[in-house]
């Protein structure tokens, strides 16, 4: 029996995830895995295609869309994460939208793209087969395989932002120096390496590997503590912090969790690029088969001087029916400070019969944004009252397949009136039946029929081929978008356009078959709204199906 063809079985019921660590017993174990997955012989991996996508993420400026590649079969030596230009896909995707709304025909809307109608529409949904994605790659930068996680962090005040990519292969968190687009820089000062697309790891070679200096946890003389990163990240979340951004990913065979510190040079340092995250801190004695991860949305209240608060992380298992809340100490009064966690309390999953692997994340801050919004920076009263508003929570649960539903609550400590302390609590309370396979949990933004930002949650439904869009104010399932093999990877691309008319996209990494797909969610637009209107790279089944 071939390779792949021994993970195919799993593949019908398991998300990116299981599979990445079927993937990982063809290599040796232990001290050797790095050398299985990172060095330069063998194949060059794809630059300008895609290869098993696994996490894509959308810069604060919306210039920028950063896809990650993780060579899940192992034809080449890496992975790799491109930059892709998201201003011009955003173009095609307006495109697609009008010619849906002028009830062009399928010849001529296909046309206007520059592509034909889609003959494997069953498959690969959607009317007009994909168009070219090599035209949208302005960088790429080679990893290790099994990219499991992909998440970035701006600088608090100053220009600054990095791309961490968790890589199982290795096992490292490689991190890119990027270009920050929350601003408009025409001369690219906010940029490491004077482009707004950019991926500066200090890459060599024609097929551009990032140098070790920038995998972080492959080499003990980096960390205060003398680590190495355990075996098997699968995710990666970040908490932005006054006293260095903290970056948590969970172990999946170790019950370990490891702690990445990223520091930005301090008083108004124009280059912070300088900077070096580092590997700080392991968490030990956790459950089994810890999987997912999200940090917990800090209120505002939090910021003020004078309150005791500890960012906090949350973490699901594959086997255990159970979530555990951790929390980052950063250690600050020390010298030299050694950050480091804390397991702070675990949540029992009690709605079904088993409750156990449990998958991705979210919390819905959108009402709680608004309160905070409507108060001054340093108002504690109107931000204490914000507390009062609970914060939606939804995770992704396999056992049976729904999305449960709870609430993620603010306790205020007082001394005479005053607030002295903040902690957080999560509570479950519902349950949400959903296609077989639910993996991954975003908040999203769709486009209300009065042309306002509504709320919404998406699940993506590995196995069954859907994305899950449920409506949180009316608690209830809004509808199901058929998509590619193997949904994974979920990013969204919202805001306004140069006029400041109100607009919204979703794009899909399709794991199995390798290509993008683009979702328009602006309700006033019914023959595109919640439809695959656009996909990207055409579709490759793996090589052991062709």
């Amino acid at each position: 029996m071939s390779r792949l063809s021994r993970f195919s079985a799993a593949a019908v019921g398991a998300p990116a995830t299981r599979l990445l660590g079927a993937a990982l017993g063809l290599c040796v174990t232990g001290a050797l895995v790095a050398s299985c997955f990172t060095g330069s012989d063998g194949l060059q991996p794809p630059t300008k295609s895609l290869y098993f996508p696994t996490g894509l993420a959308v810069s604060p400026g919306r210039t920028t869309l950063y896809v990650a590649n993780s060579d899940f079969d192992l034809q080449y030596n890496g992975g790799t994460v491109q930059a892709v230009d998201l201003i011009n896909l955003r173009r095609l995707a307006r495109k697609a939208v009008r010619g849906l709304a002028a009830n062009q025909s399928e010849t001529e809307l296909c046309a206007s793209l520059k592509t034909t109608p889609n003959l494997t529409r069953t498959l690969h949904p959607g009317a007009c087969a994909a168009v070219d994605y090599s035209q949208f790659v302005e960088a790429f930068a080679t990893i290790g395989a099994f990219t499991s996680g992909l998440t970035m962090v701006s600088r608090e005040g100053e220009p600054g932002a990095r791309l961490f990519a968790s890589v199982r292969g290795d096992p490292s968190v490689t991190y890119f120096d990027i270009h920050d687009d929350r601003v408009p820089d025409p001369l690219n000062l906010a940029s490491p390496c004077g482009s707004k697309f950019c991926l500066e790891c200090q890459a060599t070679g024609d097929d551009r590997r990032c140098d070790p200096s920038h995998r972080i946890g492959e080499n003990i003389f980096t960390s205060q503590r003398g680590l190495l990163l355990p075996t098997e990240p699968t995710g990666v979340a970040a908490q932005v912090s006054a006293a260095g951004d903290a970056l948590l990913m969970p172990h999946q065979t170790t019950a370990t969790a490891s702690l990445v510190v990223n520091q930005w040079p301090t008083g108004g340092d124009a280059t912070p690029f300088l900077a070096t995250p580092s590997l700080e801190f392991l968490l030990e004695g956790l459950l089994d088969g810890p999987t997912g991860i999200a940090a917990l949305p800090a209120p505002k209240l939090a910021a003020l001087e004078g309150i005791d608060y500890r960012p906090g992380f949350v973490i699901s298992y594959r086997a255990a029916a159970a979530l555990s809340v951790v929390r980052y100490y950063d250690d600050a009064g020390a010298t030299p400070p050694r950050p480091f966690l804390v397991r702070d309390s675990d949540v029992a999953i009690t709605l079904s019969n088993n409750g156990s692997d449990s998958r991705g994340m979210a919390f819905d801050t959108s009402e709680r944004d608004a309160c905070e919004a409507e108060c001054a920076e340093d108002d504690g009263l109107c931000l204490r009252a914000c507390l009062d508003i609970d914060v939606r929570f939804y995770l992704a649960n396999r056992a049976p397949a729904a999305l449960l539903i709870g609430t993620l609550s603010v306790e205020a400590n007082e001394v005479d009136g005053e607030v002295t302390s903040l902690t957080e609590k999560i509570s479950l309370d519902e349950s949400e039946p959903m296609p077989i396979g639910p993996a991954t949990v975003a908040i999203g933004r769709v486009i209300g029929l009065d042309g306002s930002f509504e709320p919404r949650v998406f699940v993506a439904d590995f196995d069954s081929r859907f994305v899950t869009i449920y409506d949180p104010r009316l608690r209830r399932v809004e509808t199901m978008i058929r998509t590619g093999r193997g949904p994974s990877g979920l990013a969204f691309d919202t805001g306004e356009t140069d006029s400041g008319n109100p607009e919204s996209f979703m794009i899909i990494g399709s794991f199995t078959d390798s290509y993008l797909t683009v979702v328009d969610l602006d309700s006033r637009n019914p023959r595109s709204y919640a439809t695959p209107i656009l996909n990207i790279g055409p579709p490759t089944a793996p090589r052991e199906e062709q």
